[in-house]
C-alpha cells in the first residue's frame, strides 16, 4: 500500500528507508514511529507503554493515534484473511517478500 499510494501522488517511494530512519526519511519523528509499531508486535506492555509514550511527547497525540489505527487496522486484515482461509499465490508472496526484506519486516516474528 505504501508504493502504491506514493506512485498516486507521484512520489518515489524508497521501502528500504522504511527500516533506515537516520536519512532519506522526512519525518523527524521516524525512530519513534518505527519503535512504537515494533512494539506493538511484541507481547511486552511496559516496552509498548514506554514506546507510545516517546510518540506522543515528540510527535503528539494525534499522530500517536492515527499509529495506533493503522496498527489495528494491519491487525485486523490479517486475522480476517486468516479466518477465511485466503492464501495468496506462489507468485504474489515471491513478490511481496522482495518488498517486505527492503522493508525490514520480514524479519518480524507473528504473533500466531
Amino acid at each position: 500500500m505504501l508504493s502504491w499510494s506514493g506512485t498516486e501522488q507521484g512520489l518515489e517511494v524508497n521501502l528500504e528507508n522504511v527500516q533506515n530512519t537516520t536519512g532519506g526519511v522526512d519525518v523527524s519523528f521516524a525512530r519513534e514511529l518505527v519503535d512504537f509499531a515494533t512494539a506493538a508486535t511484541e507481547f511486552d506492555l511496559v516496552a509498548l507503554t514506554k514506546a507510545r509514550n516517546n510518540l506522543i511527547n515528540v510527535a503528539g497525540l494525534a499522530v500517536a493515534i492515527d499509529a495506533s489505527a493503522v496498527i489495528a487496522n494491519f491487525e485486523m486484515m490479517t486475522r480476517l484473511a486468516d479466518s477465511t482461509g485466503a492464501r495468496m499465490q506462489t507468485e504474489v508472496v515471491q513478490d511481496r517478500l522482495a518488498v517486505a526484506t527492503a522493508m525490514g519486516v520480514d524479519k518480524v516474528i507473528s504473533r500466531r
